[in-house]
């Protein structure tokens, strides 16, 4: 299987969820659904939910809707997570949209790629795991100028997932 080279790690962290917050590309309820990874992932991904943490950044966990062992979410407006999602099309060599020069950052040890969303957020991929983890973040934490650092919200959750998906590739 064939990916994208390792990069793009340069950049603050924060200025680049800055330029990333003002660009588009979709989004919306779809983006939420809740996951139906195969069993290894589906695995993965209840490590992974049994180690979330009650807070993150300041943000309190509530519960999303419909309840699944695959999502999580924190704050209002919330931080979404989904475990276990497909690999984007921006990733996925041979698609229409393949992007062999699509942005990555590393934060807290994970290397994320980033995808704006029209709504001002950013969706954030956990790369080189051995299940897809998803974070979307509102335009109010990604623009980093709120109370809550999107930054240091993907690096706390970065570490819960270093813990609990061990790397690789799906």
């Amino acid at each position: 299987m064939k990916t994208w080279p390792r990069r793009l790690r340069a950049l603050p962290a924060a200025a680049a969820l800055l330029a990333l917050a003002g660009s588009a590309s979709t989004g919306g309820a779809a983006a939420r659904a809740v996951p139906r990874p195969p069993a290894q992932e589906a695995a993965h991904c209840r490590a992974l939910h049994t180690e979330l943490p009650a807070t993150v950044a300041g943000l309190e966990r509530g519960t999303p809707r419909p309840v699944s062992e695959f999502t999580a979410q924190w704050g209002a407006p919330a931080v979404v997570l989904r475990c276990g999602v497909p690999r984007p099309e921006a990733l996925t060599y041979g698609s229409k949209s393949y992007d062999r020069y699509a942005p990555a950052w590393d934060i807290g040890g994970i290397e994320w790629f980033a995808e704006p969303q029209s709504d001002g957020g950013v969706r954030f991929l956990a790369t080189h795991r051995a299940a897809w983890v998803e974070v979307t973040l509102p335009k109010e934490y990604a623009g980093g100028g709120g109370d809550t650092d999107g930054p240091a919200v993907l690096a706390e959750l970065a570490a819960r997932i270093r813990k609990t998906i061990p790397e690789g590739y799906v």
